[in-house]
């Protein structure tokens, strides 16, 4: 589960006599990591108190997860400085957070949240469209995008929460990030307890999105993923006459 290395050629292409100069090898991490990453993001949000500290760390948890998928991913320079711009985005409202509060610097810290977030699904669909072949890696990577929408639909009624000015939850004047972390994976896995029940427009219209992409995805991409690693046989296995 831990980083593996890829060695880089000593040799350019074409150059015969000439060794290049050793480049430093780059660290790729294995979707694993990652997955323990999110999860831990995803408990830090739930169980830590109710304050500023907890949601910071979480943030810088998500960041970490993001960072170790794009290693992964190889991804561009582009889509890297990217990272970097919604990191910060998302790390400095965080200490605003921390420093000022406000309902303005909880909305924008929520909707850097949501787009750093995003950028897991897409670091990963970076690397499998290069190969499609199903493996252990591609289930992890799945697992972590099911993880990621619970964060994603939380970091964006959290955002929505703040920035509309009226209670988010039906008979609840207030709400932290642990009750939209709970509310959200709720309404991803359908379960539906009751106990918070979306009072905005909006805050419905997130609901029932979400709803449907959890179940869908779990019924196609996640059931796919899985019952082709299950159907694989490893080669050489076949009877000799």
């Amino acid at each position: 589960m831990g980083a593996s290395y890829r060695e880089p050629s000593l040799a350019a292409p074409g150059v015969t006599g000439q060794a290049q100069a050793p480049r430093r090898p780059r660290a790729v991490y294995r979707y694993g990591v990652v997955l323990l990453m999110l999860a831990a993001a995803m408990m830090v949000g739930i169980l830590a108190p109710p304050s500023g500290w907890g949601r910071f760390s979480s943030i810088l948890l998500q960041l970490a997860a993001v960072s170790a998928a794009l290693s992964r991913a190889g991804v561009s320079r582009r889509l890297l400085g990217v990272t970097v711009a919604v990191g910060a985005l998302a790390v400095g409202g965080g200490i605003a957070d921390l420093l000022f509060g406000g309902r303005y610097a909880l909305g924008i810290t929520g909707l850097a949240e949501a787009a750093l977030l995003g950028l897991v699904p897409v670091a990963i669909f970076a690397e499998f469209r290069r190969d499609l072949a199903v493996t252990l890696q591609s289930v992890m990577a799945a697992l972590c995008i099911y993880l990621v929408f619970g964060m994603f639909f939380a970091s964006l009624a959290y955002a929505v929460g703040a920035l509309g000015g009226a209670p988010y939850f039906a008979g609840k004047t207030t709400a932290d990030s642990s009750d939209y972390l709970y509310f959200s994976y709720i309404t991803l896995a359908t379960v539906g307890y009751g106990d918070y029940v979306p009072a905005m427009g909006v805050a419905r219209a997130l609901a029932v999105l979400e709803a449907l992409t959890g179940q869908l995805y779990l019924v196609t991409v996640v059931a796919l993923v899985v019952g082709n690693l299950a159907g694989r046989r490893p080669s050489g296995t076949s009877r000799q006459g």
